[in-house]
């Protein structure tokens, strides 16, 4: 269904939602590992290509959870939940400190101890580390794929002007500097729901997004900073083993359980907890 409406493509449609889920689970604990200890080898990088199908994976699932969902209103509170939830296990696990809000190079509010001990903010290192092109605690991913499903609903449902969406959305697209996959991730949701019936259209607009991740062309330095950045960085090359996957995938949720819909919530920010402690430790 995601490749092509030719039947003749039906035979490989072997993954349902759920396997697809797992796998993606996986894929994104590897990819975690490998990204947060200082592992170089060549298995890591291919590692880190093939876990490049992990969150174009996630917006997939975002796009039929909000096509298939009863209920959209609690679909989105059950995101917001768990991606605050997950922001502090995420920060430990990307800076290696207990508390996210350390400062650490990419702190937007720096802290900074007297000599008794008590915690105080400098307003003009604050004002300073706003203009300054240092990133800032990020969220995880699970907060922009809560921007994408707001995104998806937002045009989808919402009875106001296009330019107003398009503010909206421009605005949302600002806001996801804050958060990892920036972006990419919206637009792949976007993508990945309004054109769920037009494959060539989709994977053509896939094509675009996935240049522009592989090459970093990066809006904001940080939400307070405009810049274009450009690098390339081979494991991002895996980004095109996503349509190959996804041919697999028949557009079936798999068997309906508690377990099934509840593992990657609990396990998102549990392993990631796990990841942060070890780094604080090691």
């Amino acid at each position: 269904m995601y490749i092509s409406k030719d039947n003749r493509f039906e035979k490989y449609e072997i993954i349902n939602k759920n396997v697809l889920k797992y796998i993606v689970i996986i894929l994104m604990l590897f990819d975690h590992i490998c990204s947060f200890f200082p592992f170089t080898s060549t298995p890591v990088i291919i590692v880190g290509i093939i876990s490049r199908l992990t969150a174009p994976t996630m917006a997939l699932s975002i796009a039929e959870g909000y096509h298939y969902t009863r209920n959209i209103d609690k679909y989105m509170k059950r995101m917001l939940i768990f991606s605050i939830i997950s922001y502090i296990p995420y920060n430990m696990c990307r800076t290696a400190y207990i508390n996210p809000f350390h400062l650490y190079p990419g702190s937007i509010i720096p802290k900074f101890m007297s000599a008794s001990g008590t915690v105080f903010i400098d307003p003009n290192v604050f004002i300073s580390s706003i203009n300054s092109t240092l990133a800032i605690n990020e969220s995880s991913v699970i907060f922009t794929l809560f921007l994408g499903l707001i995104t998806i609903y937002l045009w989808d449902k919402i009875n106001i002007p296009n330019y107003l969406k398009l503010a909206i959305t421009l605005f949302i697209l600002w806001l996801s500097a804050f958060s990892n996959w920036d972006y990419y991730l919206i637009l792949l949701c976007l993508i990945f729901y309004f054109f769920r019936e037009d494959p060539k259209k989709m994977w053509a607009l896939y094509t675009v997004v996935a240049l522009l991740y592989i090459f970093t062309v990066r809006l904001f330095a940080n939400p307070f900073h405009f810049a274009f950045t450009m690098d390339f960085q081979i494991h991002k090359i895996g980004m095109f083993l996503v349509p190959l996957f996804f041919l697999m995938y028949n557009g079936k949720s798999g068997k309906k359980s508690a377990f099934n819909k509840w593992f990657f919530y609990i396990f998102y920010p549990g392993h990631l907890l796990i990841l942060g402690l070890i780094r604080f430790l090691v």
